[in-house]
């Protein structure tokens, strides 16, 4: 999601976090685009300043910045950060916003779900989804069930999960390439396997040549895909735009319904949290689908 994304800008534009929380807000925007410079650019402030403010909250709470940190913030977290952020959150809900995660494939889904607030989009590991929710980072994240059976293993101790529907694997394919003819379906670009194992093995399974481009934002997806004929792995529903224009979805011959999960947390005032849930349920992806 980017912060010009005319769906959010209700929530984004009445909403503002307390001053006293800015600082919260800082670190949340860090772990959730990644790196200083993205971080910057959301917050409309420089990236030296953000560094600066990064310092000094890492100083005041013994922060530690790991980019390999896995089943923690990368950013660093405490007991009492922890507690700022699930303050941050009662507020966001408190004044009927909410901040859920989607990658590129999911993003479509919450197109039409009001008062969101904007999220930088990555894919990530099912187990940084639900770090990000369970530390109040997110309030919430929107996953594939085929990520989730292929981790059976996991700890979702103090989420739960809410059963949306089942939608259609397809491709999103850029116009140009799509009005080129051409023998079957050409290479997938994809995040790396240990982001989205079930996806992965899904689409290796039904014979797609698969092309690894790590975890890069969106930007970064979408140029690639108007640089090369390639395609990118979506469900059966409005798609990204590429160029100005929207890419053309292509069914994949035999492909499964994946499972639609939205991790929320279990401990918190749920009342907003499940109004996203039933309008997400409402949204014209599902044709009338039951969850």
């Amino acid at each position: 999601m980017t912060p010009n994304d005319p769906a959010l800008q209700p929530a984004a534009s009445h909403y503002r976090i307390p001053e006293l929380l800015q600082d919260i807000r800082l670190l949340d925007l860090l772990e959730l685009s990644g790196t200083t410079v993205q971080a910057s650019r959301l917050l409309q402030l420089s990236q030296p300043t953000v560094s600066r403010r990064y310092r000094a909250l890492a100083q005041d709470f013994g922060l530690e910045h790991q980019p390999r940190q896995r089943q923690r913030c990368r950013y660093g977290s405490t007991d009492v950060i922890r507690d700022l952020r699930l303050a941050c959150r009662a507020h966001r809900l408190g004044a009927g916003v909410a901040r859920i995660g989607a990658d590129l494939m999911h993003r479509p889904l919450l197109a039409e779900v009001e008062g969101l607030l904007p999220v930088p989009m990555r894919f990530r590991a099912i187990e940084d989804w639900i770090e990000l929710v369970r530390e109040g980072v997110l309030d919430g994240a929107l996953v594939s069930g085929l990520d989730l059976r292929a981790a059976p293993r996991l700890d979702t101790t103090g989420l739960q999960r809410v059963a949306l529907g089942t939608l259609p694997l397809a491709l999103g394919i850029s116009p140009d390439l799509a009005s080129q003819p051409r023998d079957g379906f050409p290479p997938v670009l994809m995040p790396h396997r240990v982001l989205a194992p079930g996806l992965n093995r899904t689409l290796l399974a039904l014979g797609l040549t698969l092309r690894c481009l790590g975890d890069g934002d969106e930007d970064h997806w979408l140029q690639r895909l108007a640089a090369a004929p390639l395609a990118i792995p979506l469900y059966a529903t409005a798609a990204p735009m590429v160029g100005g224009a929207p890419l053309v979805i292509r069914p994949i011959p035999g492909a499964p319904e994946a499972p639609i999960i939205l991790l929320l947390p279990e401990a918190t005032p749920a009342e907003r949290l499940f109004q996203v849930a039933e309008r997400l349920r409402s949204h014209p992806a599902w044709q009338g689908k039951g969850a």
